[in-house]
């Protein structure tokens, strides 16, 4: 057996800017960290579950992640992974068996100990149907990352040791481990609520859970028994504000220490007010228009064409990003390995597009339905603006598109389950590696079940065997090669029009110290400490 101590044997990658700020370091502070005090985190929206099995979306998995560890966790600021319940595991020869070492004494935020069987508990519950605590909604990421065709065995070795054993080699397997839905839960807290779990959840991170309000407030607070000391802050609160403009006011007045997805149009201001300083970083994500290829007229590559032909890319990257979005031409963002440079942006070409149209027999254009997201993500910060932008440049080809949007819970399940025809969506990476992007959101498995995250529906079986085959290859530049034919396939058969890679960008009061960016969506503070206490939990 092959020993892993520390860290994990992943190909490392620092993402450009990680943690830049503005003022004197957003991201780390040499400073004495002192114990005590609020902070509180205006976010876009309020969480749908606190269950990590069930949690698919970022409103719910920021808080999640505070709650809830697993075996392995993401490392701060670049790609790869550390230990976290497990102090360290080794990887046999043959790259099938992975032993992982727990922390010996570790315990749930109910004194249960995080053992073998808690392990095998929160990862059988998701897949094991006779399982009595399996649901559909807890199976949903486990069947989304395809861990049936990766997993074959999870054995407790011993109260503190446990094996995996793969089906066959998997190069994103350790990252796979450090996602949400892998965290351990506790059993007995299971157990004790039942499908009421979501709403009371009990995990080993380094913040317990306090309350869940009507308005979507999430309040923890210290974990002293955590495992790598309490963290600093005495509570966490995480509150939705809908609107950018009034988290930033909220910021602004003090009402809030920390913001998540600032309005662009208050990007000037933010830069320039005392008392306040960001982090910044290239993000890895995505906002698209997918089109649902399993519905007429999009069924037909020369009408997927003609809508990527009719939207003006540029223009909608300039009005709703500005200088904090970049055009997206690959389905992955630039930083990740498999990116294709020498792909050329579809251009923006209306008479063109009127011709494709022709060509499908819909000289006179059609009408359909554009589905947009009703609150502002990290990858699209106004998606209302982005939607009407697409409706006008679609009218000038004929296409005739109506607006549609619901509440954020509905809209997910309801492009998931495929109801839509065009839809302004997004993706923000779980893991720093092509194959969450390409996999999650463009892989057939994944389409020919719902609710699917594929929401284009594409069924390639050439992209599904090019997906298969990067999984298994672990050889850097074998891998690039692949996701590079991957990006190519994609931009030959169009399952979405792309929009942009935005800029990630989280404003915070002065006094916030060692609040550190991953380079996925993942908020964490148990690092962070604040420097004045006179912002309280209101």
């Amino acid at each position: 057996m092959k020993s892993i101590i520390g860290f994990a044997l992943l190909s490392m990658m620092i993402i450009g800017s990680c943690g830049k700020s503005n003022k004197n370091g957003a991201g780390t502070d040499e400073s004495k960290p002192v114990y005590g005090g609020t902070l509180i985190y205006g976010k876009s929206g309020p969480p749908i579950t606190l269950d990590p099995a069930s949690s698919r979306e970022t409103e719910s998995s920021v808080v999640v992640a505070n709650i809830f560890e697993g075996l392995v966790e993401q490392r701060a600021g670049r790609s790869g992974v550390d230990p976290c319940l497990a102090r360290s595991w080794d990887i046999s020869a043959d790259a099938l068996d992975y032993v992982f070492h727990l922390r010996s004494g570790s315990v749930f935020h109910d004194g249960t100990p995080v053992n073998a069987d808690a392990v095998l508990f929160s990862i059988e519950s998701q897949y094991k149907k006779d399982h009595p605590f399996y649901s559909a909604e807890r199976e949903y990421n486990w069947n989304s990352n395809n861990m049936n065709d990766i997993v074959k065995t999870v054995t407790a070795v011993n109260d503190t040791t446990v094996r995996f054993t793969l089906k066959k080699p998997n190069a994103t397997f350790l990252s796979l481990l450090s996602l949400n839905f892998m965290s351990l839960i506790s059993p007995a807290a299971m157990k004790k609520h039942g499908k009421a779990f979501y709403k009371n959840p009990v995990g080993a991170g380094a913040f317990r859970f306090v309350s869940w309000k009507e308005d979507g407030t999430v309040i923890l607070t210290a974990n002293e028994t955590y495992w790598n000391g309490r963290p600093y802050l005495d509570t966490l609160i995480l509150k939705p504000i809908s609107d950018p403009h009034q988290r930033w006011m909220a910021l602004k007045e003090g009402r809030i220490s920390m913001m998540g997805v600032p309005d662009k149009q208050d990007m000037d201001e933010i830069s320039q007010t005392a008392g306040i300083k960001y982090s910044q970083q290239p993000g890895l994500n995505i906002s698209y228009l997918g089109m649902n290829t399993i519905k007429k007229p999009f069924n037909d590559i020369r009408v997927r064409k003609a809508v990527v032909y009719a939207i003006n890319r540029e223009k909608i990257v300039n009005e709703v990003y500005g200088q904090f979005g970049r055009a997206a031409k690959n389905p992955i963002p630039p930083v990740l390995t498999g990116y294709n440079d020498e792909i050329r942006f579809t251009p923006y070409d209306p008479d063109e597009s009127r011709k494709l149209l022709a060509e499908a027999g819909l000289a006179g254009g059609f009408k359909t339905k554009l589905w947009t997201m009703p609150i502002s993500r990290e990858y699209m910060p106004e998606p209302d603006k982005a939607a009407k932008l697409i409706q006008q440049d679609l009218k000038q080809v004929g296409i005739e598109a109506e607006i549609v949007t619901y509440p954020w819970k509905e809209y997910l399940e309801r492009v998931y389950r495929g109801e839509h025809d065009l839809a302004i969506v997004g993706w923000i990476a779980d893991l720093p590696d092509p194959d969450n992007f390409f996999y999650i959101l463009l892989d057939k498995t994944v389409a020919s079940k719902t609710p699917s995250t594929n929401v284009a529906f594409y069924q390639s079986d050439e992209m599904h065997h090019l997906i298969l085959t990067g999984k298994t290859v672990s050889d850097p530049l074998e891998r690039s090669s692949i996701y590079k034919k991957a990006c190519e396939l994609f931009n030959k058969d169009l399952p979405w029009f792309t929009i942009a890679h935005s800029v990630t960008i989280v404003p915070m009061r002065d006094h916030v110290m060692n609040f550190q960016l991953h380079t996925t969506a993942i908020r964490k503070f148990k690092t962070t400490w604040i420097m004045k206490k006179e912002l309280g939990a209101n």
